[in-house]
């Protein structure tokens, strides 16, 4: 008599391998063949991983057509089962299937379209936060803001990719003209997505914002975020970076290291240089 996990590991199994049938002893057949009824499993589980993909990857499917993208679904669902019950978090690993996918080969862009999508589905799924007043951050000493940590909205994403995967996006919305075209060699893109209300917005920035909307969400404190942008701009505007993005909520909070004195004048720690940021109202 087999165990419970026995059986349930047995019965997974069958779910993504019909050619595995150690369940089928497990099974009455009482009138249809233990086989057939497993199928009957099978099929519907495969069926709901497949509209879930269809549902995340809307651009991807009318890109490549319907009967490759139920194809690269199918031979993707068996390697990538769901590990949760929310099929919301199903998929994500699609973009990177698609890249070492063979018959996908020829359009070296689908991976970061996929990407593309992904980012959105989870931006649109992502909590909400408070806005954070400007005022707030404007009471901080000059000479705490290098050291602070900065808190993105929780829907906020951030895609870079050397093909224009926004255009590509928004040419192959139900709503855009039929004889929009996408030049490949447009060049790359860096991508900020995030949901602003109950739609999803998909913004181009520079090379200078990306970086230091990277570090900050990789957890770096202002100035070290500061020295990523200045990588691409010397003269980046970082007071101006820190009005637009509180007063748009794509900054949403800040956190002090441990000690440090927020609104009060602290004497600058002498070993590091500290951005020079003088915050004013635009």
């Amino acid at each position: 008599m087999p165990t419970l996990r026995e059986l349930e590991l047995a019965f997974v199994r069958s779910m993504f391998d019909a050619t595995d049938i150690a369940a089928e002893s497990f099974v009455c057949a009482n009138g249809m063949a233990p086989a057939a009824r497993l199928a009957i499993y099978r099929n519907n589980i495969v069926q709901n991983y497949r509209e879930a993909l269809r549902d995340v990857y809307p651009v991807v499917e009318r890109l490549v057509g319907e009967a490759f993208f139920r194809f690269a679904a199918d031979s993707y669902i068996p390697c990538h089962p769901s590990c949760q019950g929310n099929l919301h978090g199903f998929g994500g690993e699609f973009a990177a299937f698609l890249e070492q996918f063979p018959p996908a080969a020829g359009l070296p862009y689908l991976g970061d379209v996929s990407r593309l999508e992904w980012n959105w589905h989870e931006s649109f799924h992502a909590a909400d936060a408070s806005a954070m007043a400007i005022d707030r951050l404007m009471t901080v000493a000059e000479a705490a803001l290098p050291s602070l940590h900065f808190q993105l909205h929780p829907s906020c994403r951030l895609l870079a990719s050397p093909f224009p995967v926004d255009r590509i996006w928004a040419a192959n919305q139900p709503d855009a003209a039929e004889s929009v075209t996408v030049d490949l060699a447009a060049g790359a893109v860096r991508l900020l997505i995030r949901r602003r209300g109950d739609a999803v917005a998909i913004e181009l920035v520079g090379d200078p914002e990306f970086a230091l909307l990277a570090a900050l969400m990789q957890g770096l404190p202002l100035q070290g975020a500061l020295h990523a942008a200045q990588a691409f701009d010397t003269s980046f505007d970082l007071a101006a970076f820190l009005v637009r993005r509180v007063t748009n909520s794509t900054l949403v909070g800040f956190v002090a290291p441990t000690g440090a004195t927020i609104g009060s004048a602290t004497p600058p720690d002498a070993r590091a240089p500290s951005p020079t940021i003088a915050l004013t109202e635009t």
